[in-house]
């Protein structure tokens, strides 16, 4: 028999959570609970109420903490910690989850269901970028049988994992074996990876300014540019807990950083977040995709088993070139059996049929 408690706060489950998550041996770095924390202290304007719900066995041992608050920007929604937030400042956590006990897995499904359909105040629960293998994902996929209806749409997220022959899996490409080899030849190019407090900070505000440099080239405003996102990645950088995390790279010319990659490094796994990219300098040996291949590499060297690129828009994005294989990731919206929602669910249907129905007569027409 469980039973459960549903927190408010965050800051006096900070031993339960971590010890759960090493109990887990969860590599995912968007459920750190120093991440998750800083996202609180940053985006606490979007949140209504958080909905942290911990369950405990008959021992009163913790086995599973869902990480879940009430929008205050998407009313009456239920989400994830670190998503939902408005698009033009979001940090986009990705495959984010319960953290559980996994030999508690199906009990704790149903156990879950009956949470979310008598003890939470909402009409909708929107999970965002979640794993289709996720515990998150079985409930919300029950749930949606009986008590909810259901919209999902998918994106796709990049890995490297084939470290086990890694020089031959970099070096089948042409291109990539072309960049090496003109950076390994330059004595005038060096790789640095920040391996200090001070290094970090020096090299994360160069990443800003190559970041704005390029997107204000384009005539557009770098996602830096942002107070809210570039406040919450400060913070991060000075949490002495999570620092530790943060990997910060350089490939210079010289003393001229040309490209700074800012990636997480979470027990075996890196994620690559953002990049800087000087794209002005001339002659230009592609510093950006150096600046991975180097990374990779020295992954490798420290025995990372997975290089994660996190999600690209595009299919065919430069990622592909790094990437061997893809994971599909599904937003998931699940809305209440309500008057209402029915209502609305009727008029998203009508709307579908009269898109249908004009796309059909312009080609009758034509």
């Amino acid at each position: 028999m469980f039973t459960f408690k549903v927190y408010h706060q965050i800051d006096q489950l900070e031993n339960q959570w971590n010890s759960l998550l090493e109990a887990t041996n969860t590599e995912n770095v968007f459920l750190n609970f120093y991440w998750t924390r800083n996202w609180l202290t940053n985006y606490h304007h979007y949140i209504e109420s958080l909905q942290i719900i911990v369950i405990f066995d008959n021992d009163n041992k913790c086995i599973a903490i869902a990480p879940l608050y009430i929008s205050s920007y998407h009313k009456d929604t239920l989400a994830l910690l670190g998503t939902n937030e408005p698009e033009w400042c979001e940090v986009q956590a990705e495959s984010m989850d319960i953290i559980y006990l996994a030999e508690h897995h199906d009990a704790l499904v149903n156990y879950f269901i009956n949470i979310f359909k008598t003890h939470l105040p909402v009409t909708r629960i929107h999970l965002k970028n979640i794993s289709k293998t996720s515990c998150i994902h079985n409930i919300a996929t029950k749930l949606s049988s009986k008590y909810f209806y259901i919209r999902k749409h998918s994106c796709y997220q990049f890995l490297f994992n084939q470290f086990d022959n890694i020089n031959s899996a970099l070096l089948l490409n042409k291109n990539n074996k072309r960049i090496l080899n003109k950076f390994l030849k330059n004595d005038n190019c060096f790789y640095e990876i920040a391996d200090t407090e001070q290094k970090k900070k020096e090299l994360f505000d160069t990443l800003i300014g190559l970041h704005q440099q390029r997107w204000n080239h384009k005539g557009k405003t770098g996602v830096f540019a942002e107070s809210k996102f570039l406040d919450f990645h400060r913070a991060l950088l000075l949490d002495v807990n999570f620092n530790k995390n943060i990997l910060l790279t350089a490939v210079k010319h010289d003393k001229k950083v040309l490209s700074v990659n800012y990636s997480y490094i979470s027990k075996n796994k890196v994620y690559f977040y953002q990049a800087g990219i000087d794209s002005l300098f001339k002659p230009n040996f592609s510093p950006g995709l150096l600046n991975h291949l180097l990374l990779i590499k020295h992954g490798e060297s420290i025995g990372v088993k997975e290089y994660n690129l996190l999600l690209s828009k595009d299919i065919n994005s430069y990622k592909s070139k790094l990437s061997n294989s893809t994971v599909a990731l599904i937003t998931v919206e699940l809305h209440k059996y309500t008057f209402k929602n029915i209502f609305k669910l009727l008029l998203l249907k009508l709307n579908v049929i009269n898109k249908l129905s004009g796309i059909i007569k312009n080609t009758v027409r034509n």
